[in-house]
């Protein structure tokens, strides 16, 4: 405990216009105890110290003479270097460099957020189940931290999210389902409310991030709508059926960006066209040829956008040139998975070993590896 809490004491009782008599009769001490704390004689037992807080409305930080703004400014320095590190791809450093700054600041919500977004993007939830599910149960614990005692609602709306989708992983979908209802609505989203508030460029630019991303997340979803069976076990989809859903969203995209100029779109273009080559594996080999070579061209899109050092995605100069995006920084969001799409791409490529003539799966190959990270 810090040996100055007692001239803090002394200064929040003074500010708040309070007697000595009124802090011992609130802690039920005696009047002598809180002199003694005051002029530094004595200390107040450690559980004192959150009544204390209660009673000058402060925190317990405060109270024991913690630099409250100097701590948070150093927890939020830390935040944004794992952050870059992330974005580096760099994922078992930024979670050595968050644990070390939690044993540091053991209370700070920002640090523990940033470590459970580290642990969901760790490489290690696609390792043994024993490693899955300690991952899983150590992000629970973070983020139900954060949950019953931050009261920032940035922090614990995005922990609600990988709680989310950590029990659904789990299995535990009534935990995932009771705190998804507990999200606002689309309507009082910070994305809609913005676009409300701000005026003039803001506005409209915000309005193209808007729409683009809504438009990604909806065509994902076109994509995947046949991945989710129904109650009786089938598929709502026919296979002739599922192929002509993902080329609809192929064909939107292209309506999107009518000049080429994919941006954010390259990832789920990459996602789509690779769809369609598994989908083709039992019909035209020159077809899933075809697919394949262009999820490989547009995960190499992805990914030489998405190269930046974050100090340069921040000032970064690439812009839409498609009507509706017109002038849009992009990419719009950075990617924080642990591998580049080109990665995923060659390593899913191994199952298409037995379709496709090996010379032309190789030169694909060699052309992924350049940015296979």
């Amino acid at each position: 405990m810090s040996m100055n809490i007692g001239a803090v004491i002394k200064k929040l009782r003074q500010e708040r216009g309070m007697v000595q008599e009124q802090v011992a009769e609130y802690l039920n001490v005696s009047t002598q105890a809180v002199s003694r704390w005051e002029t530094g004689s004595a200390l107040p037992d450690i559980t004192q110290v959150p009544a204390l807080a209660n009673l000058f409305n402060c925190t317990s930080d405060m109270l024991l003479g913690v630099d409250v703004a100097a701590a948070k400014e150093r927890s939020e320095a830390i935040c944004k270097q794992a952050s870059e590190l992330m974005f580096e791809k760099k994922h078992d450093e930024a979670e050595e460099m968050l644990r070390a700054a939690l044993k540091e600041y053991p209370n700070s919500y920002v640090i523990m957020y940033h470590l459970a977004v580290v642990l969901f993007n760790s490489g290690r939830k696609w390792g043994s189940e024993a490693e899955k599910q300690a991952l899983n149960e150590e992000i629970v614990v973070l983020c139900e931290k954060i949950l019953a005692e931050c009261t920032d609602d940035r922090i614990r709306y995005g922990s609600i999210q990988f709680l989310c989708l950590t029990y659904t992983a789990m299995g535990e979908n009534e935990k995932a389902v009771s705190l998804a209802e507990k999200m606002p609505e689309t309507a009082t989203s910070k994305g809609t409310l913005l676009t409300y508030i701000l005026k003039g460029t803001k506005r409209y630019r915000h309005r193209q991030e808007q729409i683009a991303l809504n438009m990604l997340e909806a065509l994902q979803d076109i994509t995947l709508l046949n991945s989710y069976p129904l109650d009786d076990g089938t598929y709502p989809y026919s296979l002739d059926e599922c192929i002509a859903l993902n080329q609809k969203a192929l064909d939107i995209i292209d309506i999107l960006a009518e000049k080429g100029d994919y941006g954010d779109f390259n990832w789920l273009l990459a996602d789509t066209h690779m769809y369609l080559a598994s989908l083709s594996k039992n019909g035209v080999i020159a077809t899933a040829l075809n697919h394949f070579k262009l999820a490989a061209k547009h995960a190499i899109l992805h990914d030489t956008l998405q190269s930046a050092t974050p100090a340069a995605y921040d000032d970064r100069s690439e812009e839409y040139t498609s009507l509706l995006f017109r002038g849009k920084k992009c990419p719009i969001r950075k990617s924080l998975s642990e591998h580049s799409k080109s990665k995923d791409l060659l390593d899913r490529s191994r199952e298409f070993e037995s379709l496709l003539p090996i010379y032309a799966l190789e030169e694909i190959r060699d052309e992924l590896r350049k940015y296979a990270v």
